[in-house]
């Protein structure tokens, strides 16, 4: 399965100069929990997210609207591309403790950015399609009917 089908697609995304209550009103306002952080051609630079405000604007009493995201984001972060398999994707996110992991291009343009809420929520419905297709099949005088 294509990664895209499942991620959030457009990303929420922000400029390094974007001040931290613009992104937190971002994420409020699109239900996500992180944002990616571009550069002015649009360049994955960092990413930005609940844990960021927490950690690094709650706990030393930043004021939101006077601190750049830039100086608060996780530069440091990790990406994948669309090809990912979801599998891969979850193994990455459970081994180095991410909710979060963008997707990108070649180029490093971000495509969607994918939460583990979003892989729970497909295996899920995995789950249910399959159960309803063993139901199906039984109810309709399967095996031993």
């Amino acid at each position: 399965m294509n990664l895209m089908k499942i991620a959030h697609v457009p990303p929420v995304v922000v400029g390094l100069d974007a001040m931290v209550s613009d992104a937190v009103h971002l994420m409020v306002e699109n239900a996500v929990g992180a944002v990616a952080v571009v550069d002015s051609q649009g360049l994955l630079k960092g990413i930005f997210s609940e844990r960021d405000v927490l950690r690094k604007v709650v706990h030393y009493n930043m004021r939101p609207e006077m601190t750049r995201v830039a100086e608060v984001m996780t530069g440091s972060v990790e990406s994948i591309d669309a090809d990912t398999a979801p599998e891969d994707a979850l193994r990455t996110m459970v081994d180095r403790h991410f909710r979060h992991l963008p997707i990108v291009d070649g180029r490093g343009h971000v495509q969607g950015i994918l939460s583990i809420r979003n892989i729970l929520q497909n295996r899920v419905e995995e789950l249910e399609d399959s159960i309803s297709s063993i139901t199906s099949y039984y109810a309709a005088d399967g095996p031993g009917g």
